[in-house]
């Protein structure tokens, strides 16, 4: 039940911090996201390590022999989302209490879609682990440590989910209140060009430095470490099918939301039922990457005949042109080279892509300050 309550109190969050999006608040919408996710971090550290360690039992939540009771993660979980909440206070001040049925019809019409479509994307994010121990051709055994290197080394390109996380929280407000503007599709149009540039940057850091940030999981699960590409790329579509998804909510469309989800979803579970007996957590790494590439695209198409607009392909195209070359390169580095060299060839090669786009969309003459040293 307290689990209930708490994703109740969370989804009822949304709307003041949805308002906080709204009108441009982005620090103390960081602020209390941050403190709450401290809170959370701080308490069950308390509940699971400092105070068993201590012998320390405030308030009686530990019996005789400090066992640990999982409800008490709960109930942290649901404090700090109620302090949360609370520190809201004066978004929630403005809400009058009152019911209008012509704007909930529009809202549900609007939504509804939307839910749909939050539904398939969320399937797709664990449908791989649902399905793996079924179609895997083996052992349980065999399953269980398959999957588990599967979701160990996946944890390495949420690197790529949090950037893309972060670029929706900032650019949905942004899209709506330039909606009205004359200029809008051509700022729609530079903000999937940059989006592109910064997570390909993003990308080839993580593949460069991937002899350090492998041991966020353990040794044992760096046989897998292989797939990281794969779902961070799978990731960076993910990310355009989101900043593409703007044509069909600003033209009240969202309907198709939930159609290019949907099929993206279904390719997902055939791709894995068919694949997993053969290819293990190859196949689920693969059958995202598809997915993603395959409600892209097709939204990609319907978005140029519904809501067209210029993106600048060529110069997108040049970018990704260039990261594979740079990741190729980057690739056979940590395949050959010892580790220091590796990283320092790899720190090389990131610099170039990085120089590259300093010379043709960031020129340090336009910059403040340090533009007047490289205009003399």
């Amino acid at each position: 039940m307290i689990m209930y309550v708490t994703v109740a109190i969370d989804a009822f969050a949304a709307i003041p911090f949805a308002y906080l999006r709204c009108k441009h608040r982005p620090i103390k919408f960081a602020v209390l996201k941050m403190l709450n996710i401290t809170f959370n971090i701080v308490l069950n550290l308390l509940y699971l390590v400092v105070l068993p360690y201590f012998k320390l039992n405030p308030f009686g939540i530990y019996d005789a022999n400090f066992t640990l009771d999982v409800v008490w993660v709960f109930y942290i979980n649901f404090f700090c989302t109620v302090a949360t909440l609370l520190l809201l206070w004066k978004e929630l001040s403005g809400i009058r209490h009152s019911f209008d049925m012509g704007t909930c019809r529009r809202m549900l019409g609007y939504t509804f879609p939307l839910l749909i479509m939050g539904l398939a994307g969320q399937l797709n994010q664990c449908a791989s682990q649902i399905i793996f121990p079924y179609a895997f051709d083996g052992t349980a055994e065999e399953a269980r440590t398959q999957l588990g290197i599967y979701g160990a080394c996946i944890k390495i390109a949420m690197i790529m989910v949090m950037i893309t996380q972060a670029f929706r929280y900032a650019y949905e407000p942004f899209v709506f209140g330039k909606s009205k503007d004359k200029d809008n599709k051509d700022t729609y149009a530079k903000a999937m060009k940059f989006y592109i540039i910064f997570t390909l940057l993003a990308f080839l850091a993580v593949v460069g430095y991937m002899d350090v940030l492998r041991y966020v999981v353990g040794r044992s699960y760096w046989e897998g470490l292989e797939i990281v590409p794969i779902v961070m790329a799978a990731e960076i579509m993910f990310g355009i099918f989101f900043n593409l998804s703007f044509w069909y909510k600003l033209t009240d469309r969202t309907i198709w939301g939930a159609y290019f989800s949907g099929i993206g979803a279904v390719v997902l579970i055939v791709m894995n039922i068919l694949l997993i007996p053969h290819f293990s957590y190859w196949a689920c790494a693969w059958a995202g990457f598809v997915s993603y590439a395959v409600s892209m695209v097709v939204s990609y198409y319907f978005g140029q005949k519904y809501y067209p607009i210029a993106y600048p392909m060529k110069e997108i195209l040049f970018y990704i042109a260039v990261a594979l070359v740079l990741f190729a390169a980057i690739t056979a580095s940590n395949k050959y080279l010892p580790t220091l060299f590796a990283l320092a060839a790899n720190t090389a090669l990131i610099l170039v892509f990085l120089a590259i786009i300093v010379k043709r969309d960031f020129p340090l003459s336009k910059l403040p300050v340090i533009g007047k040293r490289f205009k003399k």
